[in-house]
């Protein structure tokens, strides 16, 4: 390795271009790997809730002109027949949970938010308005990872339940984690407000979609129980969401059997089953700009990849070729095809490790002034390195590419016929 250095050394001249070809290279490929790191660390990350064999229902209310209204029927009275028609669904073969909630299920377009009063700050939070069994629907988790029964427990007791990350944004409260809050009296919107819950379990965090963090919107929340006297302040059912979960057995054209038996069994009173969405569905809508987006930045980076790796494999390509004779030189000389053609690969990935060094200088300091994604994912150490290594990989069997099949076709060609052509 040593004799490779001193002759790129000595063909300072003819190797400076291609110096600073990969110098330039490395540091635009690695700004594509650590994009394409952080987005897809972000996308497959957990969500903190599981929506799979989840349904979303729309209940609808009959107008007066239909045939079954009843005039007679109060908001109360609609309340009441809103929870008759969820136990009807629980007791419905297959359906493990159903939940009513407020503007709070996942991929929802919409969300509350809440105040909460930690010491002499106000912490501001998304608020889940919600039945207990809205966690056992979503299988969120306690922070420890048990599973939702200490959840369903807290708001049983008319409790409410905080996630893990409340006070990750307010560093001047000195709580790394929410467990020490557990069995606190909190006040709710401010701090001389006389509405306080106690804190009764703390949660894992979630996240809003697979394109944030759970440091970012949503990814904190408070969670209080949804009693029949808040229900009845809303006025209408409609504003309200009911959500049920079903066995993996039952979920087999579910949607269109349910519909089937909603006016024989779950139309009570004015309200009947109007509409039925797999959560799947909700999220591909909800998720339906950003996956877009994402779509047409990867198609544009593949391209540049594409240019990328044609440059680098055609530079390569090219300057082995051109060194056919001296090939042949070496091989004359007594050195094996073996040793010929790991020089010439030794040489490439020397080159690329030279141009690495102050390409890794530059990438530090771009990571430093944020010009890189910072909002979900830190620059830390470990990303910074773990993306130069990939960066150098790609370019390392770029290079690889470029010489092996030229080197080879080189290495066939008599000594003598190369040599007499030059």
């Amino acid at each position: 390795m040593k004799k490779i250095y001193v002759q790129i050394k000595n063909e300072w001249r003819s190797n400076l271009f291609l110096f600073m070809e990969l110098f330039l290279v490395f540091i635009v490929l690695w700004y594509i790997v650590d994009w394409v790191v952080v987005t897809t660390r972000v996308y497959t990350a957990p969500m903190g809730f599981d929506v799979e064999h989840c349904y979303d229902i729309s209940i609808g209310k009959l107008t007066p002109k239909a045939a079954a209204y009843n005039p007679a029927l109060t908001s109360e009275d609609d309340m009441q027949d809103l929870l008759e028609v969820a136990d009807r669904l629980r007791h419905r073969p297959g359906v493990e949970a159903v939940a009513l909630s407020q503007n709070c299920y996942p991929y929802n377009e919409g969300s509350n938010g809440v105040d909460v009063g930690i010491d002499t700050l106000m912490v501001h939070t998304h608020m889940l308005l919600i039945q207990p069994d809205f966690f056992r629907v979503f299988k969120y988790s306690a922070a420890d990872g048990s599973g939702p029964d200490r959840l369903v427990e807290a708001l049983q007791k008319n409790e409410i339940v905080v996630t893990s990350n409340l006070t990750e944004d307010y560093p001047q409260l000195g709580l790394n984690h929410a467990d020490s809050l557990l069995g606190r009296q909190v006040p709710f919107w401010n701090l001389d407000s006389d509405v306080r819950y106690r804190i009764g379990a703390v949660g894992k965090p979630v996240r809003w979609s697979h394109f944030y963090t759970s440091s970012q919107y949503g990814g904190s929340y408070a969670a209080r129980n949804l009693t029949i006297e808040q229900m009845k302040n809303y006025g209408d059912p409609r504003y309200l969401n009911m959500s049920l979960r079903v066995s993996p057995e039952e979920d087999r054209d579910f949607i269109n059997r349910l519909m089937e038996d909603a006016d024989r069994l779950y139309q009570v009173g004015n309200l009947y089953l109007l509409n039925i969405t797999s959560f799947k569905d909700l999220r591909e809508i909800n998720e339906l700009e950003e996956m877009t987006e994402l779509k047409t930045q990867f198609s544009v980076l593949g391209f540049l990849l594409l240019n990328i790796f044609l440059g680098v494999v055609g530079t390569f390509w090219f300057r082995t070729q051109q060194r056919r004779q001296e090939v042949a030189l070496r091989m004359a000389m007594g050195s094996s095809r073996r040793h010929v053609f790991l020089r010439l690969m030794a040489e490439g990935i020397l080159l690329l490790t030279l141009a690495a060094l102050p390409a890794a200088v530059v990438a530090f300091n771009i990571g430093l002034a944020e010009l890189v994604d910072v909002d979900k994912l830190p620059f830390d150490s470990l990303r910074l390195l773990s993306g130069l290594a990939f960066t150098w990989l790609l370019m390392s069997l770029m290079i690889v590419a470029g010489i092996w099949y030229p080197a080879r076709g080189a290495m066939k060609v008599r000594p003598a016929e190369a040599l007499h052509d030059e």
